[in-house]
């Protein structure tokens, strides 16, 4: 394992939505313009993603101080499958993979 943290599921009007950005996605593989794919089916009670160079999704970039920062932005009903507005999301970084799941400090 890479690094671990927390943030919260938010509600937004169109469903809900999870945002990582910084180093610790750098660290795990997920680079600005990354492809990557979100698997719900791996447990039903955690969303994975995982580095792929045929996936759907891409890492978005923004710059700050004129250093590139990967953002991943998770808004969707996916997202709202397996979390509720509100619900502490513990992350963990490995390798070419990054797994939401419920916090034990809700």
């Amino acid at each position: 394992m890479i690094a671990t943290s927390t943030t919260t599921a938010k509600a937004t009007a169109r469903a809900v939505r999870i945002w990582i950005e910084g180093a610790k996605l750098n660290a795990a593989g997920f680079t600005p313009d990354t492809a990557y794919v979100i698997n719900s089916r791996l447990r039903a009670d955690a969303l994975v993603l995982m580095v792929d160079a045929n996936g759907d999704r891409r890492v978005t970039k923004a710059t700050r101080n004129g250093k590139a920062r990967p953002i991943i932005d998770l808004h969707s009903k996916e997202v709202a499958a397996v979390f509720s507005a509100g619900t502490k999301v513990h992350v963990r970084y490995q390798r070419d993979m990054i797994i939401f799941s419920q916090s034990l400090e809700s």
